[in-house]
């Protein structure tokens, strides 16, 4: 996980991200992100164009949208809470709707606290 220091791939600066290991490594190397053990990612909706990514739904929401270019109605999603115990009501993925340029990945219930979901586009 990296820390990045600006906008990157629709991620604004100061984002908590989780991004291909060798992507991740040519980040740093270039000054753009430093190494973060902060935890989850940052949460709220997000932009990405790698076909897998981890997001983060915020305190309070039930769902998150993550904004691809490659994503359409006919889209697949594999999602899955990505963490154990730091949420006691937003357990699980409860359903991930595809459109045309975006998808929104919504849990069980609102989030007591900010939930990190790992996914994957299958465009």
């Amino acid at each position: 996980m990296i820390s990045l220091l600006r906008a990157y791939g629709g991620y604004v600066s100061g984002a908590i991200v989780q991004l291909p290991a060798d992507t991740e490594s040519a980040l740093i190397a270039q000054g753009l992100a430093v190494t973060s053990a902060a935890g989850p990612v940052t949460g709220g909706a997000a932009s990405a164009t790698y076909p897998r990514g981890k997001a983060g739904v915020a305190i309070a929401a039930t769902s998150v949208v993550i904004t691809h270019p490659d994503c359409n109605v006919s889209s697949i999603v594999l999602a899955q809470v990505a963490q154990t115990a730091a949420d006691g009501t937003a357990l699980r993925v409860e359903r991930v709707v595809c459109a045309a340029g975006s998808f929104t990945i919504h849990v069980t219930a609102a989030a007591t606290a900010l939930t990190s979901v790992y996914w994957v586009l299958f465009p």
